[in-house]
């Protein structure tokens, strides 16, 4: 895991090889349900839109004791080009009503980068860089990126978990 400022805003990232082919780990990834299984902080995921490679999606994330969990309406969008794989995120303006105690956060970009390494491994590349919003202590934020980080190490986990 990696850890990136942005504009004075913790982002994170995270490689990890996964010993699955690179259609296994793209079917895995794009599935509706997949998004909260590797991330342990999603504890809301909704598909607001689907159109083949394009979706919209309600997410919230939990927070970490004093802050209020945020949510986000992001746009998401899967683009091959090669032996790579992009799925990128980003807020949007989908309609879709705010939650009574929830904050409502701003991804600016977030995805994975799926990548062929050989006929039986992928590098998964998660990002993440969102303003969560509101005044959160800065021990508060590098915990909650921490945790985004390490999203990628625990793709091929999951994958076996979930019988691929």
């Amino acid at each position: 895991m990696f850890k990136m400022e942005i504009n004075g805003r913790v982002a994170a990232k995270g490689i990890a090889t996964v010993d699955y082919n690179i259609d296994k780990v793209i079917e895995f990834l794009f599935k509706d349900d997949t998004l909260p299984k590797p991330n342990s902080q999603v504890v809301e995921n909704k598909l607001l839109f689907n159109h083949e490679d394009l979706k919209v999606s309600y997410q919230q994330y939990k927070a970490v004791w004093p802050v209020a969990n945020r949510d986000f309406i992001m746009l998401i969008n899967k683009v091959t080009e090669g032996d790579k794989v992009y799925m990128g995120s980003k807020s949007c303006s989908f309609p879709h009503p705010e939650v009574k105690g929830i904050v409502r956060g701003e991804l600016n970009i977030g995805g994975y980068i799926v990548e062929k390494i050989d006929e039986g491994h992928t590098r998964v590349t998660y990002l993440s860089d969102a303003d969560l919003k509101g005044n959160i202590p800065q021990m508060v934020q590098n915990k909650l990126s921490a945790g985004q980080g390490e999203v990628a190490g625990r793709v091929q986990d999951v994958m076996k978990k979930s019988g691929y």
